[in-house]
């Protein structure tokens, strides 16, 4: 096999890596297994605090490593890390031991964050097929849905009990789903991305930094995608106990979960067809809207089946919109320093994190429905202040 063939098979190899390290079985009722961990609500939001912590400070140490090292032997780094969080996973108990798993996992996040879209947008263009990025992103995306649209299901069902041994045997699932991942990852051929004039850690450093300053607009656009986010995160730390406290089993929560990821995977597998037909701007502000009113009105209702419905809405929505985002960046963005710059891009999020989930975990102690208008109010700043504006 030629090295063409061999980089022509990564976009596949970064689909099946990325879908089997998203099985994630326990989805579904991960806010109800840190409640049965003895993790209070509120310090649910504090635990994704100490995620955005741990972001912060390795977010672009992991960007600069793909870059001097390779992309694959960050992907690998990540992928250990990620076995180490199972382990912890399983004896953790109580909020500090949880925060460890939480420096774990979001560590191995960073280590991803960026790299595969660098990979996937280096594979693509050493094939001249670089135009072709928003599809195929929009199709890796898509992977963190295939087996969501029913693994994490079977996981509720499987533990609709809440039982210790259930949610343990759901851990395996997912270590055993990350071996697989690996060897996805272990044959991807690594594209070229000009390491040969790389300069040094400052000097990546210094150049992700000026292509940030000259080009304003990735800040913007960034700042657009990461308040969404945000307001979408917080419906999904708060959907599980509030439908369970509107008295749904835990089986529609499977259920709730399934039909979520379907509508981001068929979402998200479009994309690139929508943005041809639609265009970009439209896309972005529409899904920013729907977003926005699906947590007002979810807030609002009383009524299980209308917050099921609308916040399915808000979730599915909400998450498929990224994609879009990530060729309009790249192309952008200098080879030999693209995943520092990206990453520098996504400590954005977890500047505005800290601050508003600290909000967000105070209202949460005050009516659980109070995250979900402060994500309202988070949508209507993307589109009000931080509108996509395309300079040519």
């Amino acid at each position: 096999m030629t090295q063409q063939e061999q980089i022509a098979r990564n976009p596949r190899l970064l689909f099946w890596a990325r879908a089997f390290i998203e099985i994630k079985a326990m989805t579904a009722i991960i806010v109800l297994f840190y409640l049965h961990r003895g993790v209070e609500l509120h310090e649910v939001f504090w635990l994704s605090i100490v995620w955005s912590l741990t972001a912060l400070l390795t977010e672009i140490p992991s960007g600069y490593l793909a870059d001097r090292i390779g992309r694959k032997k960050t992907m690998l780094l990540g992928a250990a890390l990620l076995a180490l969080m199972y382990v912890g996973e399983w004896f953790a108990h109580g909020f500090w031991q949880f925060a460890m798993v939480f420096v774990l996992m979001s560590s191995a996040f960073s280590c991803f964050s960026g790299t595969e879209e660098a990979m996937l947008y280096e594979s693509l263009l050493a094939l001249g097929r670089e135009k072709e990025m928003t599809h195929k992103n929009g199709q890796l995306f898509s992977a963190r849905s295939v087996f969501k649209t029913f693994v994490p299901f079977m996981g509720a069902m499987f533990a609709s009990s809440l039982l210790e041994w259930q949610f343990k045997t759901l851990i395996v699932v997912n270590a055993l789903a990350l071996l697989v991942a690996v060897i996805c990852i272990v044959r991807l051929r690594e594209p070229q991305h000009r390491k040969d004039i790389l300069e040094g850690e400052i000097g990546i450093f210094r150049e992700s930094i000026e292509t940030m300053m000259q080009e304003p607009w990735l800040i913007r656009v960034a700042l657009n995608k990461v308040l969404v986010f945000i307001a979408v995160f917080l419906a999904w730390r708060v959907y599980q106990p509030l439908l369970n406290g509107q008295g749904m089993g835990v089986e529609w929560l499977g259920v709730f979960d399934m039909l979520t990821h379907m509508l981001i995977f068929v979402g998200a597998w479009f994309l690139g067809k929508c943005d041809k037909q639609w265009g970009t701007k439209r896309i972005i502000v529409v899904t920013a809207l729907i977003t926005m009113a699906t947590l007002v009105f979810a807030g609002y209702t009383t009524t299980p089946w209308m917050s099921f419905v609308l916040l399915l809405i808000t979730i599915g929505v909400g998450s498929a919109r990224e994609p879009i985002f990530a060729h309009m960046v790249n192309e952008r963005v200098c080879s030999r320093s693209r995943a520092t710059t990206l990453s520098n891009l996504n400590v954005i999020k977890s500047i505005f994190d800290i601050p508003v989930l600290l909000l967000a975990g105070w209202l949460a102690s005050q009516s659980i429905t109070f995250p979900l208008y402060l994500g309202a109010v988070l949508c209507l700043i993307a589109i009000m202040i931080f509108p996509y504006e395309r300079t040519t």
